[in-house]
């Protein structure tokens, strides 16, 4: 991990100090030295699970598929792209699969990377696939809160991204992408 160095303008960490830590995420209060010389804390939070994965899912029309998602963190229904954690015995794309199908009932095709971001030390893989068939969220996990799954026309992407009903900044990127040219 990169401490940093405060001569360099960065923020640079003296001492880690783990406030908390579960199978999710690790909370850290650490120790540090600003910019400016000053000393004093400052807040971190690092994921847990091995990378993440995002899928941007279309079906063969170019309508968008999203699910609407409870976040606990935010305390709200919201629209938002399938995604998940990472599990160690499954590679991105086999994550991906696995959360589509849990999320949506959906099984893609023409599955390709998007890219690769790197956030809080840990790496989220963003998919594009092409979807079909029925949706579902019948088969999500129990820990999940998904109260529908639909796909949504170009003529509706507008108003949705101008409303309240999306709060997830990836999946404002990728309906931004897709609103229609005449937009």
């Amino acid at each position: 991990m990169n401490k940093g160095n405060y001569k360099k303008g960065e923020i640079e960490i003296i001492k880690e100090v783990k406030e908390f830590e579960n199978e999710y995420a690790t909370l850290y209060n650490d120790d540090v030295i600003f910019p400016s010389g000053n000393h004093g804390k400052y807040l971190r939070f690092i994921w847990n699970a091995p990378y993440g994965v995002m899928i941007f899912a279309k079906d063969i029309a170019g309508r968008l598929l999203l699910v609407k998602n409870f976040r606990h963190e935010n305390r709200c229904w919201s629209w938002e792209i399938p995604k998940g954690f990472g599990e160690i015995e499954l590679t991105p794309l086999e994550c991906g699969k696995k959360e589509l199908f849990e999320e949506t009932g959906c099984i893609g095709s023409n599955w390709k990377l998007y890219k690769t971001i790197v956030e809080n030390q840990s790496k989220t893989y963003l998919f594009n696939v092409e979807v079909e068939g029925q949706v579902s969220a019948i088969n999500q996990e129990s820990k999940e809160a998904i109260a529908d799954v639909r796909f949504f026309e170009a003529g509706e992407l507008q108003e949705l991204l101008l409303s309240n009903e999306v709060t997830d900044p990836m999946t404002m990127f990728f309906i931004s992408q897709n609103l229609p040219s005449d937009v």
